[in-house]
């Protein structure tokens, strides 16, 4: 796997030109929002396939978002793609002591505010990583035909996709908009 050095190295990670920085936080921003509200509606009218591929799409652009408001970095869709390349700086930057502290907090806290959210992994920071891969594979599955994946039913799709909502994407937003560097 590509490393965050090597990203840098070949600029597909790098800092944003102030000039672009106010107008890429609005887009991924504005995105996010957007998605999620999308996520929210397409739930609603029971398309649950575009229901988990915008929830999918706000969990991305929340990601995108955070990084360049408070660390001026902007991830290309280059090479291994945005996502990897997002989940790649995510796991480098949950390292960093501070934010750890941080994400475990937070995490605690999305218990508490969405009472079926779990913190997945026994080094609780790790679970934010995996929650942004989750989402990508959860988009894959209803996106992409596979002999390994197949769907649920329609009734058990709905209740698949509200969890989905419910349990990853909305703690993961939540946890990213109130996450300081």
């Amino acid at each position: 796997m590509v490393t965050y050095q090597e990203l840098l190295q070949r600029q597909i990670i790098k800092k944003i030109e102030t000039t672009e920085k106010e107008k890429y936080v609005s887009f991924h921003f504005d995105n996010y929002k957007f998605d999620l509200d999308s996520a929210t509606n397409f739930l609603a009218a029971n398309n649950t396939k575009y229901s988990v591929i915008a929830g999918y799409y706000a969990v991305l652009n929340v990601t995108l978002w955070y990084f360049v408001k408070f660390f001026n970095l902007k991830i290309s869709e280059e090479d291994t793609g945005v996502h990897t390349n997002c989940l790649i700086v995510l796991e480098k930057f949950i390292q960093e002591k501070k934010l750890k502290l941080e994400i475990v907090n937070l995490l605690n806290l999305a218990k508490k505010e969405f009472v079926s959210f779990t913190i997945l992994k026994q080094k609780s920071e790790e679970t934010l990583p995996l929650m942004l891969k989750q989402s990508a594979d959860k988009r894959k599955r209803y996106t992409y035909y596979s002999t390994e994946r197949r769907l649920p039913n329609a009734s058990e799709q709905t209740e698949e996709a509200k969890n989905f909502l419910e349990n990853v994407v909305k703690p993961y937003i939540f946890i990213m908009e109130k996450l300081k560097c």
